[in-house]
């Protein structure tokens, strides 16, 4: 942060806060693409989850499929 001077005025004041604005809208453009970043993750994240649950979900099926013809025997 630069140093306070001994005359302060209205000028110097708003030129702060316009540059301390420019910042924070600058920070919040950021967590807003990181946000979207970690959602996209997220939903890939579940959608690796559906794929990986589906060999599992196939290998049940055919094992009570198989199941039920040896029941018969």
């Amino acid at each position: 942060m630069t140093e306070v001077s001994d005359n302060v005025d209205l000028t110097w004041i708003a030129r702060n806060l316009v540059a301390a604005r420019r910042d924070i809208q600058s920070l919040r453009d950021d967590v807003n693409v990181i946000a979207a970043i970690l959602r996209r993750v997220d939903n890939d994240q579940a959608a690796f989850r559906e794929e990986l649950r589906a060999p599992f979900d196939l290998h049940r099926d055919l094992r009570g499929r198989l199941e039920s013809i040896e029941s018969e025997r």
